[in-house]
């Protein structure tokens, strides 16, 4: 962000820390964040550059981290922009389902504020579990080392209307990564422009689309951080959080689905389907998803894939009432989402869970967002059944959002996912 404090808005501008391009290459430094890396990628991505983002992002120690940090910036690996900047950031990719597409967006540093005050909101329920390691190693690098997703809701457009006039020619940064999906990013530096941006989110709600573990580890970092320096009203580069915000109209933003997986010999006897219209399907699992995903969107839906010797199960709510006697307080929005659905009534009689609140510190389930992955444990005789659902729409997102709810953890996967290291915001001077 810039180094003037200056104002109470809720959106600034960054002087980021980028990679200095006749320093490294960025294909070779860049990553997908922390969370999806495995330990055979984190070694093959520490193997390719001494000066890859993992080093940072998964380090031995934060410390080490830290000094790694440090280092770069002295050798010159690592670079401050000198001038305050928005960047347009555009993802074009091959799908999970198959299909092409490109999602754009702008990255930020957004005022941090606690979920209570309603400004900026979780979307769905994280799962149980510490931070302590994050926050840890944000303690020691003092730096966002990957960005929040957050979304937000105009139909005007008006933050891409004042950024695209100035964003024309070659990208700043561009790369391929393992999955096809190409990252252009633009800088913004135009006053005029970024203060328009400024006037367009001042009063705008923000969902976190993903990124809300990062996203609670920086308010614990903001606090920690006021309650070291005093009462001063001014603000800190620790009051701001890097963020890449998506319009959910008009710039590619698709929603693709988590299926559920219980591991082990649990049925899914009958009782447990019985407020649901029951059809036997036969045919591969694309087929099954595509006769799930035909269903009309405003009727709850989830299918069950079973053995290869038997035929697979489209459910389909027919009794509301049921919903409503599972999910006493939810509100309305929560109720049209079939993973919720699902969740609260057949899930959790089926693992004896008694509410939503032992469901999210359960690791009975598994989350699991491709189709041939989510049936492979069936076929192979470790599941008895898969869960099948259909992505939640953008519509369905924004209505539990604006009803102040969350839905189930892992109900939505938001693809392409944003890699770490393109931009990092450093949280002090």
């Amino acid at each position: 962000m810039a180094s003037t404090p200056a104002t109470r808005s809720a959106l600034e501008p960054l002087r980021a820390l980028r990679y200095n391009p006749e320093f490294v290459e960025l294909d070779d430094v860049v990553a997908p964040p922390y969370d999806v890396i495995s330990p055979a990628d984190r070694d093959a991505y520490l193997r390719r550059s001494p000066h890859s983002i993992v080093h940072l992002l998964l380090p031995e120690a934060a410390g080490q981290a830290a000094r790694l940090l440090q280092d770069w910036r002295r050798e010159g690996a690592l670079l401050r922009d000198t001038e305050p900047s928005v960047w347009w950031h555009t993802q074009t990719y091959l799908a999970p389902d198959g299909g092409e597409g490109e999602r754009s967006g702008f990255l930020a540093a957004i005022r941090l504020a606690a979920y209570d005050e309603g400004r900026i909101r979780p979307h769905e329920r994280t799962h149980a579990g510490t931070r302590e390691g994050r926050l840890e190693l944000l303690r020691a690098v003092k730096a966002n080392l990957s960005p929040v997703f957050g979304l937000y809701d105009d139909p005007e457009g008006a933050p891409r209307a004042a950024l695209l006039a100035h964003v024309s020619g070659p990208p700043a940064m561009e790369m391929t990564d393992a999955d096809g999906t190409v990252h252009r990013f633009w800088q913004v530096t135009d006053a005029d422009a970024i203060e328009a941006v400024q006037e367009a989110m001042a009063e705008r709600t923000i969902v976190i689309a993903d990124g809300h573990h990062r996203y609670e580890t920086a308010l614990t970092y903001r606090d920690e951080a006021r309650a070291r320096d005093g009462g001063s009203e001014a603000d800190r580069p620790s009051d701001f959080v890097l963020m890449h915000l998506v319009n959910m109209q008009g710039e590619g933003l698709v929603v693709y689905p988590t299926h559920r997986v219980v591991p082990g010999k649990r049925e899914v006897t009958p009782d447990l389907l019985t407020h649901f219209a029951v059809r036997e399907l036969e045919g591969t699992p694309l087929e099954v998803e595509r006769e799930l995903n035909a269903v009309p969107v405003d009727t709850i839906a989830f299918a069950v894939w079973r053995a290869p010797d038997r035929p697979a199960l489209l459910c389909t709510l027919r009794d509301r009432a049921a919903v409503s006697m599972a999910m006493p307080g939810v509100p309305a929005a929560v109720k049209k989402v079939d993973a919720a659905v699902l969740e609260a009534v057949v899930l959790q009689p089926m693992l004896g869970l008694l509410d939503a609140e032992q469901f999210a510190r359960s690791d009975a389930v598994q989350y699991v967002r491709e189709l041939g992955a989510a049936t492979a444990p069936v076929e192979r005789g470790e599941a008895a059944a898969a869960f099948l659902l259909r992505a939640p729409t953008v519509e369905q997102v924004r209505a539990v959002a604006n009803a102040g709810a969350v839905m189930p953890q892992k109900s939505t996967y938001f693809f392409p996912k944003l890699w770490s290291g393109f931009l990092v915001n450093p949280l002090e001077e």
